[in-house]
């Protein structure tokens, strides 16, 4: 079974955890970072499958984290995750070439459906 690998990049230190074990439950190998600079060493040394991007982070925003992630690697889907939604974020997001943005809180189903339409386009 070819096993999709996704990088989870979430400061919270409740939300991470629990993300990490709904992904691992629905089958799929987990990496996770808290700061952009984790996110972005881990990218570097592994090809992910999906990058799950909080857009606020400790070190740089998810933005910035995305742009250099896809610089790198223009195929890899990215999400952002957020609990900020404004009409610029989205904007950016689609120049960044973004799959998808979730709006925390994130249901289990729509995580799910989201990480499976994502790991199979």
């Amino acid at each position: 079974m070819n096993e999709k690998k996704i990088l989870v990049v979430e400061d919270d230190e409740k939300l991470l955890p629990t993300y990490q074990s709904i992904l691992q439950e629905g089958g799929y190998v987990v990496e996770t970072a808290t700061t952009g600079n984790q996110a972005l060493e881990k990218a570097e040394k592994t090809k992910f499958n999906l990058v799950l991007l909080d857009l606020k982070l400790p070190d740089i925003m998810g933005d910035e984290v995305a742009k250099v992630i896809r610089a790198r690697d223009d195929e890899v889907p990215i999400t952002l995750i957020t609990g900020y939604p404004t009409l610029q974020e989205s904007i950016d997001a689609l120049e960044l070439g973004i799959y998808e943005i979730l709006i925390k809180p994130i249901g289990i189903d729509e995580l799910l459906r989201s990480v499976q339409e994502a790991c199979s386009s």
